[in-house]
């Protein structure tokens, strides 16, 4: 008997509340992403420094600033040149925060992102830049610290030699003083959890809480203390933040016996398609849990355009 046969075993309605789209909330969803297009992965890349040099009123040397650039990182450039890539789809905002009222600055229409990793005069000699001056960064480095031309998803500021900030029509200018990159999955899973299997086939469910007015998902109570002997049900949430495809949904319970590690049980989904802004559930039957004393593994996967991100969570087994 599969893990899924036994759940549907237990709780003959389950099948019908496996996966949930949240329909509703894809408003909601889709504002966190701040517009960006349906791809599997954002780099977001966070610089931070200081005002050096300023020609507008507001904007006073000494000032602070934060910067926030977004993109995809396995977009094709829009142009190349002899070891060099222009690439066209990338979001930046600038704030300078100021005693008399931060101000807000963000790129014009037609700029790209430029990443060069070869010698080019007097120009970009090795390093990662905006074109033009509007509200853009440039960080150069005349050893060789970017290997390809293709959007860095790691970045070292103490790799460069130059590394400057740039304001609107070059009218102020800051020092970079940190680089923050974070990589962002196209798809997240929010948790897995444990929790008995309900006598009722009442939960896992959806939405049961009369009156609420929120999306609810209404779960057995989790549990890290697992019996052997027992079987429980296995729940994995996730939220599409800008991906567009098949996605496919899988758990499993390992544990370090003797030094390796053991795979107890295990789980699949079918595959499902998956869009921006939509949040899902799935839950997944488990087998027996075997007399198997000592702390376990949990872990949800959600595989999607050729990517996979996890979420785990402890178990200890009894």
């Amino acid at each position: 008997m599969t893990s899924n046969e036994l759940v549907q075993d237990v709780i003959p309605s389950l099948s019908a509340v496996r996966r949930f789209m949240g329909v509703a909330l894809t408003a909601v969803a889709m504002s966190l992403v701040c517009g960006t297009a349906a791809w599997g992965q954002e780099t977001v890349v966070t610089i931070a420094g200081v005002i050096t040099a300023t020609g507008i009123d507001g904007v006073n040397i000494g000032d602070k600033y934060s910067m926030v650039v977004s993109y995809d990182p396995a977009q094709a450039p829009g142009s190349t040149g002899t070891n060099v890539a222009f690439y066209n789809t990338f979001t930046l905002n600038m704030t300078v925060f100021d005693t008399g009222g931060n101000q807000t600055f963000s790129t014009s229409a037609g700029e790209q992102l430029i990443v060069k990793d070869g010698p080019s005069g007097a120009t970009l000699d090795n390093g990662f830049a905006t074109t033009g001056v509007d509200t853009g960064f440039q960080l150069l480095d005349l050893t060789g610290a970017l290997k390809s031309t293709v959007l860095p998803t790691a970045l070292v500021l103490a790799d460069f030699s130059t590394a400057l900030m740039i304001g609107p029509a070059d009218d102020f200018q800051g020092s970079i003083t940190s680089i923050k990159i974070t990589n962002v999955g196209g798809v997240v899973p929010a948790f897995i959890t444990a929790g008995q299997i309900d006598p009722a086939g009442k939960v896992p469910g959806l939405n049961l809480v009369s009156g609420s007015g929120v999306t609810n998902l209404d779960l057995p109570f989790p549990l890290t203390l697992l019996a052997h002997g027992s079987s429980y049900v296995y729940t994995i949430a996730l939220q599409d933040l800008n991906f567009t495809g098949t996605c496919q949904a899988s758990f499993t319970l390992t544990q370090v016996q003797f030094g390796a590690t053991v795979t107890l049980d295990s789980g699949t989904n079918s595959k499902f398609s998956c869009t921006p802004g939509t949040i899902w559930f799935w839950d997944f039957g488990g087998k027996v849990i075997p007399n198997s004393p000592g702390p376990a593994t949990l872990t949800g996967t959600v595989t999607y355009g050729g990517r996979r991100a996890v979420t785990t969570a402890t178990v200890v087994l009894q």
